[in-house]
C-alpha cells in the first residue's frame, strides 16, 4: 500500500485513522522533543511524518520519532521503522484509545526500543520498553516536572518540566 501521509492519514491495524491538525500545545511538546533530542548530536528526528517497516503493513504518523544519524532513510519514501529507536505520541482527546493500545502493540512489533506517551490531560508520561511481540513487558510513569530516564539505546534523561498542560474545563 501506498504511503499515507498527505493529510494527517495513518494506517493502524488494518484500519485508516484520519487526525484534525493538532493544538498549540501539542506541538509544543513536539518542538520541546526536537530540541532535546537534537541536544545529543547522534539522532535525526521527526514530527507527524510516515513510518513503514519491511515486515509489517501498518503506516503509522507518529507526534515524534527518533532514529540513528546512521540510517538509511529513502528521502522520497517513508521512514524504515525496523531503524527508528524512540518514538512519543502526544495524547489528544480524538486519538486516545489508538495511542493507548493499538500504538503500544504496533510499535511493539516494530521493534521500537522505547515508546513515550505523554498525558497532558493528567500530567504524566508512560515510558514502554523492552518491545515483545504483542506488546512492551515494562512500563514507568513520571509526573511532568520529573525527568524521565531514556535507558539505552537512547540514554539520557528528558527534562518535562516543559510539557504543558490541558485546562480541565474544556
Amino acid at each position: 500500500m501506498a504511503a499515507l501521509d498527505e493529510r494527517g492519514t495513518e494506517l493502524i491495524n488494518g484500519q485508516i485513522i484520519s487526525s484534525p491538525s493538532r493544538k498549540p500545545l501539542h506541538w509544543d511538546i513536539q518542538l520541546d522533543l526536537i530540541m532535546q533530542f537534537s541536544a545529543h548530536g547522534q539522532w535525526r528526528v521527526a514530527a507527524e511524518q510516515t513510518v513503514t517497516h519491511p515486515s509489517h503493513g501498518d503506516e503509522p504518523r507518529p507526534d515524534f520519532f527518533a532514529l540513528p544519524t546512521t540510517a538509511k532513510v529513502d528521502p522520497e519514501g517513508s521512514f524504515p521503522g525496523d531503524e527508528i529507536r524512540f518514538v512519543a505520541e502526544v495524547l489528544s482527546r480524538n486519538n486516545k484509545g489508538s495511542d493507548l493500545v493499538d500504538k503500544v502493540e504496533v510499535y511493539a512489533r516494530f521493534g521500537i526500543d522505547l515508546y513515550l506517551i505523554i498525558d497532558p490531560f493528567k500530567g504524566w508520561c508512560t515510558l514502554h520498553s523492552d518491545p515483545r511481540e504483542e506488546g512492551y513487558a515494562t512500563s514507568t510513569e513520571s509526573p511532568f516536572g520529573d525527568r524521565v530516564a531514556l535507558p539505552e539505546p537512547v540514554g539520557f534523561s528528558l527534562d518535562t518540566r516543559r510539557f504543558g498542560r490541558c485546562a480541565k474545563n474544556r
